[in-house]
């Protein structure tokens, strides 16, 4: 496989989350900043990668990150021109620099977007075309969930209630004095607006368990000491890694095997997942060790998986919280 393809699948294999402003409206509609998940393939081999976009004043920024280089954090520029997306981002893999550029068209309410993918050496003489380094993309904004959009739910949920108490009374008021078709006609009103304030105050406690998930999960979980027992290759390696989150960046350092020299880690970390690297040596040859798992919901347990730079190797992990 062509070098720089395999630089690009490493790069843009699935990333985590990175959190980004609230939006802010643009003259051509909503704003497209926000969390973006993007599936694709660049020379035939799939291709998945997780932006952080925002978008001021038609211009782009952000980040984008990806598992195989360690979730570094990428440096996006760009722009947003009506519902024309276009971005790219710089890296260096294996010795190479590279830079991906995304152009893309979005769907009319800006929470999805279909277009290409391009990558290119950078500072090369061939663009990515010529080396067949080109393919489709289609990303899809993470959804987000508001608090007030519940309380206003759970608002006309009780205004419909009101109302249709009021009818109940009218019709037992008609009843009374034997009118008896208006009595049931207002009857009919009231179940009618009954139902409809159940269904709304339905929408409105889902939506309140969504963005209470939501708001529980963004909450720096992360952090702690941590006893990690994982298997590479059928070899045990007993590691003890401090994991200090904030802004859902991760710093911090790790121990591992017979090595007690602390080594300083850098990662990130969101509601789906964490990651994190760091640079050790074994047998005197350098390595990089990197970590993604996925952290229970009491935050005491994670589960995941690592790889050994350059060896190329791959284990699994379990770890338990301090």
């Amino acid at each position: 496989m062509n070098r720089f393809v395999c630089i690009a699948i490493l790069l843009l294999s699935p990333g985590l989350l990175l959190a980004a402003p609230a939006p802010t409206p643009t003259a051509d509609g909503p704003a497209i900043t926000g969390l973006w998940k993007t599936d694709g393939s660049i020379a035939g081999q799939q291709v998945r990668m997780m932006c952080a976009l925002t978008e001021t004043k038609h211009n782009l920024s952000g980040v984008c990150s990806g598992a195989q280089d360690g979730y570094a954090v990428h440096k996006i520029a760009g722009s947003v021109k009506g519902l024309k997306v276009q971005f790219y981002f710089q890296a260096a893999f294996g010795g190479n620099s590279l830079t991906l550029i995304v152009n893309g068209m979005l769907n009319e309410d800006r929470t999805q977007m279909d277009g290409d993918m391009e990558v290119a050496p950078m500072g090369g003489g061939m663009d990515a075309q010529q080396m067949n380094l080109s393919g489709t993309l289609t990303a899809v904004k993470e959804q987000e969930h508001d608090p007030a959009s519940a309380q206003a739910l759970a608002a006309a949920a009780q205004t419909d209630a009101a109302s249709a108490q009021a009818w109940a009374a009218e019709a037992q008021a008609e009843m009374a004095v034997g009118n008896v078709s208006a009595a049931k006609a207002d009857a009919a009103q009231a179940g009618a607006i009954a139902a409809r304030a159940g269904v709304v105050a339905a929408q409105a406690g889902a939506e309140a368990a969504d963005a209470s998930a939501a708001t529980s999960s963004a909450q720096p979980i992360a952090t702690g000491t941590w006893s990690i027992n994982a298997q590479v290759q059928q070899t045990q390696v007993q590691m003890t890694c401090v994991l200090t989150e904030a802004a859902h960046k991760l710093a911090g350092s790790c121990t591992a095997g017979e090595d007690t020299t602390p080594h300083s880690l850098t990662g990130v970390t969101t509601a789906k997942g964490i990651g994190w690297h760091f640079d050790t040596a074994y047998q005197g040859q350098p390595i990089t060790i990197s970590m993604n798992a996925t952290i229970a919901a009491d935050g005491a347990k994670m589960n995941g998986t690592m790889s050994v730079a350059p060896m190329g190797v791959e284990g699994t992990f379990a770890a338990a919280k301090q």
